[in-house]
């Protein structure tokens, strides 16, 4: 018990840090921010679960001190929370004889699902914690948005021929939606980041799964359908269900990337697709749609089994 209390103080204070840049001011520290997570996942995965909730407390209760009760809870819920629970369920298995060596593990697509509901839930508490009502909190955002514009002056970019108030409404309905997707993506970033760090070390009891064979669980499609009604809803509910939409769209775009690395496998052109496919996505964005709609079509027709070559079914780890 004595080494792991070591490590959960260690990976707790390293998250901690990483975390602190941003409290501090510091704009380099943005991307060690969202890498926050990374050493408690660390914890979790090549030691244990009970290393892993000590370091997201550790970490949390750091923050706490220093910077106040604010950066505590959102540490707790946007990063140290699902940092704990991602890597302790991509650690569960259960005997399974159908199953790679009798195991059947998580799978990588609850996996997936899962990061998308708690970065939904945590940017819906810090929305909520924000204003309870959609006119207050469009107001503190224009109000924040005017500051920034005219604290740049009249050279700023952002004053030339702009509303502020225009623009400041329009970041109220961007914000969350792109904080959920960032958050999500965050997450899942840090679980492969730690996942490959304990298999170097040779400290990764489960065996490396097939990424490209991950599929959603059954019930996305119909929270995903719940999600779009609820952003037709007028408010802080709309607001809510475009957090959860971009948050599970995104989870889909990851299946139709999966869904074409599975069937480019063993083709020659596999590369320039995979890197178009992907430098398209990136740089323009809205290919990302493409793929949602692709990840979820493979869900509804099973495409890989359709248009599969003669490789054989993945194995059940692997989904």
């Amino acid at each position: 018990m004595g080494p792991l209390i070591v490590i959960a103080i260690a990976a707790g204070a390293a998250s901690a840090l990483l975390a602190a840049g941003v409290a501090a001011g510091s704009l380099v520290a943005v991307p060690l921010f969202y890498l926050a997570p990374l050493p408690v996942m660390i914890a979790g995965i090549a030691f244990s679960p009970f290393a892993a909730l000590g370091a997201a407390i550790v970490a949390a209760g750091s923050l706490g001190l220093v910077f106040g009760r604010a950066l505590l809870l959102a540490y707790a819920l946007g990063m140290g929370g699902p940092a704990f629970a991602l890597s302790y369920a991509g650690m569960l298995a259960r005997e399974e004889p159908a199953a790679r060596d009798g195991v059947l593990w998580f799978p990588v697509g609850g996996l997936v699902a899962m990061a998308a509901g708690l970065a939904t839930l945590a940017v819906l508490v810090a929305l909520f914690s924000m204003a309870w009502s959609f006119e207050a909190y469009e107001a503190s955002v224009i109000a924040a948005f005017e500051a920034l514009v005219g604290a740049q002056g009249p050279q700023s970019p952002l004053a030339g021929g702009t509303d502020p108030a225009a623009m400041g409404a329009l970041l109220a309905r961007l914000l969350p939606p792109m904080a959920g997707v960032l958050s999500m993506v965050s997450q899942l970033v840090c679980l492969y980041l730690a996942a490959k760090a304990a298999q170097i070390s040779q400290r990764l009891t489960r065996p490396w799964p097939d990424l490209s064979a991950f599929r959603l669980p059954s019930g996305t499609a119909l929270a995903l359908a719940a999600a779009l009604a609820l952003t037709l809803t007028p408010d802080m509910a709309g607001l809510a269900g475009s957090v959860a939409a971009a948050t599970l769209i995104l989870a889909y775009a990851l299946a139709g990337f999966a869904l074409v690395h599975a069937l480019t496998r063993g083709h020659s052109a596999r590369i320039l697709v995979l890197s178009g496919v992907w430098f398209t996505s990136l740089v323009l964005g809205w290919p990302i749609i493409a793929m949602a709609v692709l990840g979820f079509v493979d869900a509804l027709f099973d495409l890989r089994a359709r248009l599969a070559t003669a490789q054989g079914p993945p194995a059940a780890n692997d989904r």
